[in-house]
């Protein structure tokens, strides 16, 4: 399978650590977010990656060190993450795994959305945060009904964690959406939104986080609080394979006014 990491965004609430270099090459436990992507992906087999690029995408290229498919969002500080994924259309017409650029996420979360038998698919965690900016769930049973950042704790069932999985069926049926979007001058969607309107009419299912550490990094805080949680020996980084126990562990935040940590901002 195909694997398509959006990487062209600012990450304006990460400033001023995202000023000189993209938001994926931020460093949690001396490892850029990009590499943990690269370990889970390499974990499961998967070889053929696409990256659309944007903002410092000089630098991603510099950073990545195996063939890769690069794709460039010269709109990428006026458009959204729709938008970038209708830039790779023509890539992943034939179904694709999707991840946004800010998630670290431990390899056996990658492993068992592969696994599902859903041909079209997220990791969803059932523990919600409702004040957190995940993206909360409506389902009904493992299906997903709808996708919003802001939900009433009665129907909220769960976070939209990711990644996400489409067979070619679902990727056409995406490309077919954001066409759509497009030619009506709609540029400034997010990817996440575009899948929960699929969800309407098409079976959109979620896979349970096998209790599994996981970080979605968009603020300072979400930095120190990842560089907190991952272990050190999180993913081994120079063999496929899994080098720790899956941990379930409880969300929580940090004081943003706490020391900063060194190895964030290393190039």
């Amino acid at each position: 399978m195909r694997a398509v990491i959006l990487a062209a965004g600012v990450g304006s609430r990460l400033l001023p650590h995202t000023e000189n270099r993209p938001k994926c090459l931020l460093k949690i436990g001396g490892h850029s977010i990009l590499e943990y992507q690269f370990a889970a992906l390499r974990h499961c087999g998967i070889s053929d990656v696409v990256i659309v690029l944007g903002h410092q995408g000089d630098k991603i290229r510099a950073h990545v060190s195996v063939p890769v498919t690069f794709v460039d969002n010269p709109e990428f500080a006026t458009t959204g993450s729709s938008y970038s994924l209708w830039l790779t259309r023509d890539l992943i017409r034939d179904g694709f795994l999707y991840l946004n650029s800010d998630l670290v996420f431990h390899p056996r979360m990658l492993e068992t959305l592969l696994a599902s038998p859903h041909p079209d698919a997220i990791i969803i965690d059932r523990r919600v945060n409702l004040a957190d900016d995940m993206l909360k769930a409506e389902m009904d049973g493992e299906r997903i009904l709808r996708m919003s950042k802001t939900m009433p704790a009665e129907l909220a069932a769960a976070e939209a964690v990711g990644p996400a999985k489409f067979s070619a069926q679902g990727a056409r049926h995406i490309v077919s959406y954001l066409d759509a979007l497009v030619e009506r001058g709609e540029r400034s969607r997010w990817a996440y939104e575009t899948f929960g309107d699929i969800a309407h009419d098409r079976m959109f299912m979620g896979v349970e986080n096998p209790g599994c550490i996981w970080a979605e990094v968009d603020t300072p805080t979400d930095l120190l609080e990842a560089s907190r949680r991952i272990p050190s020996q999180f993913a081994d980084f120079r063999a496929p394979r899994i080098t720790t126990p899956v941990l379930a562990d409880q969300r929580r935040m940090w004081d943003i006014n706490q020391p900063p940590i060194p190895s964030i901002d290393g190039c």
